[in-house]
């Protein structure tokens, strides 16, 4: 008679873990979990178009205007009860990328626009690059950031410039996974789910995404041209190149892009 109460006791245990709610298995849920734009400080963040302002890039990320104050994403993980979803592992927070495009033979699940990869720009010596990971692991309050510079060991959302976060082209809807959920994103933290996708705008818009060697992760007349046409006054206006977010394209976008003419991975700043 013991023996079967304890086998029937060992029966009842393992049937409750197999039948533990998601909430307490650490499962994201979707319909909670959401990713924000964000700059500045940590704990008195700029968020929605103020914060996209200063999402803008060239493939060398060199001077103090690319990636400005602590550019990010802050990313809230819950369980389907609400609950924070604390001490995710750093390497499972992924803004997603395939590396290149189909044509140079590059898939899966993360973005196909963006340009990372060594194999087809080796002149510039460009990294490889596939998942732009937290700087931490989830805290307490189940968040996490993903500063696009790079981390800062210790301080979470805080910027410091990465060599190996290097890359070219933009898409407007990067993929943001956590622990293999794609999450969706909000313009601000009170806004509603699925009214933001992540996107970082680049001087580097044109060319790379065939097989023809080193045409990539560069900046030049290409990518200059089409904002030189986009400030013309009554000309439509263009999202991609409005680098500073304001709503029109000037002469104040144009310069900032001449003044990043032929950078690419390794120039100005070798690493």
């Amino acid at each position: 008679m013991m023996l079967k109460e304890a086998k029937l006791g060992i029966a009842m245990a393992v049937l409750a873990v197999l039948i533990v709610p998601a909430a307490y298995a650490g499962v994201p849920d979707v319909s909670q979990s959401f990713f924000v734009p964000q700059s500045g400080s940590v704990t008195t963040p700029t968020e929605g178009a103020g914060a996209i302002a200063n999402a803008r890039r060239c493939p060398n990320d060199d001077g103090i205007q690319v990636l400005r104050l602590n550019s990010r994403l802050k990313v809230v993980v819950k369980a389907s009860d609400g609950s924070p979803i604390v001490g995710i592992p750093a390497s499972d927070i992924c803004v997603l990328f395939n590396g290149g495009t189909p044509a140079q033979g590059f898939s899966g699940v993360g973005d196909d626009s963006i340009i990372a990869n060594f194999q087809f720009n080796q002149l510039s010596n460009c990294p490889d690059i596939r998942c732009v990971q937290a700087d931490a692991p989830t805290d307490a309050a189940g968040v996490a950031y993903i500063t696009w510079l790079g981390s800062t060991p210790g301080s979470p959302g805080v910027a410091t410039r990465d060599p190996f976060r290097k890359w070219g082209g933009q898409a407007g809807d990067i993929p943001v996974m956590v622990l293999g959920f794609k999450l969706q994103g909000k313009l601000t933290s009170g806004s509603a789910l699925g009214s933001y996708t992540a996107h970082v705008k680049s001087l580097d818009a044109i060319g790379g995404r065939t097989t023809v060697a080193n045409q990539g992760e560069l900046v030049n007349s290409l990518d200059i041209n089409p904002v030189q046409a986009a400030a013309v006054p009554g000309q439509p206006y263009k999202y991609s190149v409005d680098f500073d977010n304001n709503g029109i394209v000037n002469s104040i976008d144009l310069n900032f892009i001449k003044a990043h003419n032929n950078h690419k991975c390794n120039s100005p700043t070798v690493n």
